[in-house]
């Protein structure tokens, strides 16, 4: 995963005098559309064909709207405008919850999600929405007085040609508030993670400052001076620790225990974050990624515009991807030989608290479903304690990715990538019925009614990360495998939607592949 540093510098981030960021599909050239093998998926990324494929029928995937929002709603005393008609709003209702508890487990104020809506109309389609994204603003200044308010651009103004950007200039001296236009309509882009980098590309232009130049204020003063060395000291130890929506505050919790037992002050950002954190951003050390799929975005222009370092390897989950990702940082920071002691220390603690969960889990297979990095890295920890991975479906695939194919000891292990899909997965899930499958909910609800034991990929009172985190996934797999009757009893008695005809069909017949791709399908799954 070393390479990963060197992908993104090769990359060019000069884009935040745009209104809006590339999208993915031109960006990172990924595939969302892709079955086969780890063999034959990393020839064909090397190849540079996998990234045209697509497919016949689709049934629903995300929207970048709603993961641009899951970014920026976190912020405190911020207002979201979503403009757009009514239905592009129904996902806050379920994570308003989410985010409220979220931010009193980390000691933050336990706020309301605040968001409004412009509510477009038949109307507005034809004579634009521009009056009612204007009094939104206004309304959201006068009565809630946030620090930002952001405006979330769905598809509908994307299509009717709503200049979000000249109305918020507009209203800039009108207001006190900070205002960010967020560009995520929907039909942009292929991959649902471009909204990440929507979200981030308004951040960046609207909310991050410059570092501070404390050397231009001194008079020459002794007191100033030690005031410049002890405030230069503490920002060679301060690092930025990028947080994810899928990251728990378990997660935070022992992320930040590792690298303060380094010495190191660690910032939790930008998720969560009052403006003056964000704002501040360019001041660390070194900006340390969990999630490439999620911050090769937002460290690329820290990098350019502040020169702040960054780290971008791999996820922390299990001992080896742990490990790694804590060597990366303390080259990073000349703490090598710190590194190597710790990493000793709680590897050994670690193997010694596992070491009962191996007799259940060895032997057992397993099918992992979720983001890239996240499934590719829990397979290889699984893979560690003595189970068998018989396939992985990420949500997309990109070069990030293409080192973690090297983590899955079977070349031949079966790779299908989707964003939503579930009637593809559970074809592959039928035939190969594997012990245990590790996933997100919304797809463990359909699995489970195969019969299949299931256990969450991540969880928000969860911890998955770090070595405590690789104590809890052990745990609750072995946990999942020791009593299968909830899975049983559920197949027996709720039923899925599909006839016996597809499940008797081959997936790989609804992926248009670019023409000269080598076959992808392995035959013990046909």
């Amino acid at each position: 995963m070393a390479d990963n540093q060197n992908l993104l510098e090769g990359l060019v981030y000069n884009y935040t005098s745009a209104t809006e960021p590339p999208t993915r599909d031109v960006r990172i050239e990924p595939t969302n559309a892709y079955l086969g093998s780890c063999r034959s998926l990393k020839c064909a990324m090397g190849q540079g064909c996998a990234k045209f494929n697509s497919r016949y029928f689709s049934q629903g995937v995300g929207c970048q709207l709603i993961l641009a929002l899951g970014i920026v709603r976190t912020f405190q005393n911020v207002v979201t405008i979503i403009h757009g008609p009514l239905g592009c709003a129904s996902n806050n209702i379920g994570l308003a919850g989410f985010n409220k508890t979220s931010r009193a487990l980390k000691g933050k104020p336990a706020n309301d999600v605040i968001w409004i809506h412009t509510n477009l109309d038949e109307s507005d389609v034809i004579n634009g929405g521009a009056v009612k994204l204007r009094d939104a603003v206004l309304y959201a200044e006068k009565e809630y007085r946030p620090d930002v308010i952001v405006v979330g651009n769905s598809c509908v103004p994307g299509i009717i040609g709503d200049d979000i950007d000249a109305i918020l200039e507009e209203l800039e001296g009108q207001v006190s508030a900070k205002l960010v236009p967020v560009h995520c309509e929907g039909f942009r882009s292929r991959f649902v993670a471009s909204g990440y980098d929507a979200a981030y590309h308004g951040l960046l232009k609207k909310l991050v400052d410059p570092p501070s130049r404390i050397e231009s204020v001194l008079t020459g003063s002794s007191d100033e001076e030690e005031r410049l060395a002890r405030i230069r000291r503490e920002n060679s130890r301060t690092v930025n620790l990028l947080n994810v929506g899928s990251t728990s505050y378990g997660d935070e919790v022992e992320l930040s225990r590792i690298l303060s037992s380094l010495g190191l002050k660690v910032n939790v950002l930008p998720l969560y974050g009052n403006i003056d954190e964000i704002a501040r951003m360019g001041e660390a050390a070194l900006n340390i990624s969990i999630c490439a799929t999620h911050d090769d975005y937002l460290i690329g222009h820290l990098k350019e515009r502040f020169g702040t370092q960054y780290v971008i390897d791999t996820l922390p989950i299990g001992i080896k991807n742990t490990n790694q990702w804590l060597r990366v940082i303390g080259e990073a920071l000349g703490l090598v030989e710190e590194t190597e002691r710790l990493i000793d220390l709680e590897t050994r603690q670690l193997l010694a608290a596992l070491e009962p969960f191996k007799a259940t889990l060895a032997g057992k297979t397993l099918w992992v479903g979720g983001g890239e990095t996240r499934i590719f890295t829990t397979a290889e920890f699984f893979q560690s304690l003595g189970m068998k991975v018989l396939g992985l479906k990420p949500h997309n695939f990109d070069r990030f990715a293409v080192p973690m194919l090297d983590d899955i000891a079977d070349p031949e292990t079966s790779v299908a990538v989707a964003a939503g899909q579930p009637a593809e997965e559970l074809v592959y899930l039928k035939r190969l019925k594997p012990d245990l499958y590790v996933g997100h909910g919304g797809a463990n609800g359909w699995v489970v009614r195969l019969g299949i034991p299931t256990i969450p990929l991540y969880g928000q009172s969860q911890n998955y990360m770090g070595y405590s985190g690789a104590f809890e996934l052990a745990r609750k797999a072995a946990r999942a495998l020791l009593n299968t009757n909830l899975s049983k009893k559920i197949a027996a008695n709720v039923t899925l939607p599909f006839k016996q005809q597809w499940y008797d069909s081959n997936p790989q017949d609804n992926i248009k592949e670019t023409p000269g791709e080598e076959p992808t399908v392995r035959s013990s799954v046909q």
